[in-house]
């Protein structure tokens, strides 16, 4: 049984892989910013506990994480000329700060003990790019930056660390954009399911997983084949 911290755990993709996680017997720790809704998920999938508060406002986990698994991210549609410089600091702050900084918190233990699992949920867009989303591509593209240059770090102690990069998944994020129009760029015709990624994420943290590190694995219907 491992401890696990899985941010942005109260819905959509979060929430998939915190009971996925639950259900295979580990101690699930979620975080959020909503404490009821928190509460009343934690107790529906069996989690060992949650953290609420804005993430982007300060993070302080306490807690010996044996695997971090940082998906809490926001989605920024808008051309780039009408970006705003507070969208920019609000959104990199979350989506790429947040992570680095939670990384920084759980590694030094993941070393003392020669074992760790670090799984980035990124998305396509970071891999692809996607017109009029460039803020978000920028910060999703960093993550996989981050996944990569933390992978080789942290290889000899036995920690691995990989990107999840979902094409269009049916979430609340996403409900205001999916279309027929986008259905129709996706190769296989369907959206992903968060349960796939809570699948991988099972598998990534496994320890017959433990030669797969710094990569960047899209799972997108075959989005990312253009």
């Amino acid at each position: 049984m491992k401890k696990i911290l899985v941010t942005g755990g109260s819905r959509g993709i979060g929430l998939a892989i915190a009971k996925k996680l639950s259900e295979s017997g580990h101690e699930v720790i979620i975080t959020g910013r909503d404490p009821e809704k928190l509460a009343q998920v934690a107790k529906e999938i069996n989690a060992a506990g949650f953290i609420a508060g804005d993430l982007s406002e300060g993070v302080n986990i306490t807690e010996k994480i044996d695997v971090l698994v940082n998906n809490a991210g926001i989605y920024e549609w808008s051309p780039v000329e009408n970006i705003k410089i507070e969208h920019i600091e609000k959104l990199i702050k979350l989506n790429l700060e947040v992570p680095i900084e939670l990384c920084r918190l759980v590694v030094p233990e993941m070393k003392k003990k020669r074992w760790g699992r670090i799984i980035n949920i990124g998305s396509i867009s970071g891999v692809v790019g996607e017109a009029n989303a460039s803020l978000y591509s920028a910060s999703k593209a960093g993550l996989v930056g981050l996944t990569k240059s933390l992978a080789l770090e942290l290889a000899e102690y036995g920690i691995t660390v990989n990107i999840i990069n979902p094409g269009w998944v049916k979430t609340d994020m996403t409900k205001d954009f999916i279309n027929n129009e986008v259905l129709e760029t996706i190769p296989q015709k369907r959206y992903i399911e968060p349960e796939e990624i809570a699948e991988l994420v099972k598998y990534l943290i496994s320890d017959v997983a433990a030669g797969i590190t710094g990569q960047s694995i899209n799972l997108c219907c075959g989005l990312s084949l253009g």
